[in-house]
């Protein structure tokens, strides 16, 4: 009896879990350098990421301006985890390098970096059409 109490509890557990990832609505929390947006909550599944993108990319395109086409028509958008906010960039005498983290030259304030977590890329051109990369 014991075993199946535990085995429902964790059950459901991992339902509502699953359940509040998918129910959860990314959010858009900035954009910078006109093809890198900064997102909460994006999906796990390369499937759903690519119906994320599919649906906003006109509210995206009217609000952000992204996503900025060449004189030839190519684009490259990159999606990237806003994770713990922005940071200081890293000191070089640092155990770790800078590889580490995404500085946006955009923001005038030394707190200007994010870890680099990228989750997601979209980008066109003539020779490939579009293409989808999931991280």
């Amino acid at each position: 009896m014991n075993k199946r109490l535990i085995a429902g509890v964790v059950a459901a557990a991992v339902g509502g879990y699953l359940l509040w990832q998918y129910l959860t609505p990314v959010e858009i929390v900035a954009v910078h350098d006109g093809n890198t947006i900064l997102v909460r909550h994006f999906p796990y599944l390369k499937s759903r990421q690519i119906a994320w993108w599919e649906g906003n990319k006109d509210m995206i395109q009217a609000k952000y301006g992204i996503p900025h086409k060449g004189k030839d028509g190519f684009y490259h958008v990159w999606i990237i985890d806003f994770g713990n906010g922005y940071r200081t960039e890293p000191d070089e005498s640092l155990l770790f390098s800078t590889d580490e983290v995404y500085c946006f030259n955009d923001l005038p304030t030394e707190v200007r970096c994010i870890d680099r977590k990228p989750l997601f890329d979209v980008r066109w051109s003539r020779n490939y059409g579009l293409k989808y990369e999931s991280y």
